[in-house]
């Protein structure tokens, strides 16, 4: 009789085989090309006496940006592309220790959208939520306060700014493991020493994430008593990498339904010169309310990228997800290559070519293509 076969170890070996595939490219390019930009520096040039009327000082900060994607929905084998039209308006208030934060988003394509708090009652084009909204208290940059609605931190959930990310559209782990958001407390800081240093957050709260029933075929809420807690260590290379942040993520949840869910999760991110690479992993064991695993979830992306001139990026990316190991046609995968190209600090010009395999293999492989404009905008 053949040993059991552990899923979680075979997933590991898979995601080994990946990064290796995927991190040498990486690493022959940042031997091959230079390291450092050849353009002339900038000349310095005086400023031109400003003529025009007095702006305004708001008292508040705002900013935000909009966008334009063509993408692909995360269940590849339904092969339904569509145009999103997007944005996000960040307004911040700094009061002595205090720094008020919110964050809203609209989105044309609402089935694809985050777990927020809807403004406006939605529309099937439309839909305007509020994303996040805290008050935060610094006592010390290593021991801050804060409590409200924010995103659950994880890498890809912080990072995720149109105009910011190299690519068009977000990993298929991103909103399919963790959730989304939660509405609670939390403490943070970071902490850095000569050589190093470590972020904390430690947080509890109510979470809500949208959860696929796959006898119905339909989405619907599950809410649930979240505590969590994530470490980053930046840890010295002794300059053999520009950066080298290695995390770990654990959160418990306790859903409407008595169920435990168990969730666990790491990321890395290095950068050497002009290459950079970007990681994560997330698995969650779905619980009954006795406390067994009734089946699991876990995704990860590997990530590479190399910026080939001071505004133009190549970037490649492998997506694996499975939503629910009970079933052999909830396991997905996509593989992508693309170039960004800022011609300003506040435009992105994005294009992704694409390789999807839905359902484990059980279908064809099939190709398509995402572009995307985004467009940041800032207002002191």
């Amino acid at each position: 009789m053949e040993p059991p076969v552990n899923p979680a170890s075979t997933v590991w070996t898979a995601f080994g085989r990946a990064l290796l595939r995927f991190l040498w490219p990486v690493i022959l390019l940042a031997a091959l090309l230079p390291a450092q930009s050849v353009d002339d520096p900038p000349q310095k040039i005086e400023p031109a006496p400003d003529t025009s009327a007095p702006k305004i000082k708001l008292p508040f900060d705002i900013s935000g940006f909009l966008a334009v994607r063509t993408l692909q929905a995360d269940d590849l084998d339904t092969h339904n592309s569509y145009r999103e039209y997007s944005g996000s308006i960040f307004v911040s208030r700094a009061l002595g220790r205090w720094v008020l934060h919110s964050e809203v988003n609209f989105t044309t394509a609402p089935e694809y959208d985050s777990e927020g708090i809807h403004l406006f009652p939605p529309r099937p084009s439309l839909s305007v939520k509020l994303d996040a909204a805290t008050a935060n208290y610094n006592l010390r940059d290593w021991l801050q306060f804060r409590g409200g609605w924010e995103f659950v931190p994880t890498y890809w959930r912080t990072h995720r700014y149109q105009s910011t990310t190299l690519t068009v559209d977000e990993p298929l782990v991103d909103q399919n493991v963790f959730p989304t958001s939660l509405a609670g407390v939390e403490v943070h800081g970071d902490k850095y020493f000569e050589a190093g240093g470590i972020s904390y957050e430690a947080y509890a709260g109510s979470s809500q994430e949208e959860e696929f029933d796959h006898d119905q075929q339909n989405l619907y809420i599950e809410r649930s008593r979240a505590t969590g807690g994530k470490v980053v260590f930046h840890v010295p290379s002794r300059h053999t990498l520009d950066t080298l942040d290695i995390g770990f993520h654990v959160l418990a949840l306790r859903g409407s339904d008595g169920g435990h869910d168990h969730l666990y999760g790491w990321e890395l991110n290095m950068e050497k010169g002009r290459a950079a690479l970007l990681a994560e992993f997330a698995h969650a064991n779905e619980g009954s309310p006795t406390g067994a695993r009734e089946y699991f979830r876990q995704g990860y992306y590997i990530q590479p990228s190399y910026r080939i001139t001071r505004r133009l990026f190549a970037v490649a990316r492998y997506d694996w997800l499975n939503r629910d190991s009970r079933f052999s046609d909830e396991s997905e995968s996509r593989e992508s290559l693309g170039l960004t190209f800022r011609p300003t600090p506040d435009i992105s010009l994005k294009a992704d070519l694409d390789r999807y395999q839905p359902d484990r293999g059980l279908l064809p492989a099939y190709y398509g293509a995402k572009v995307a404009i985004v467009f940041f905008f800032h207002r002191p």
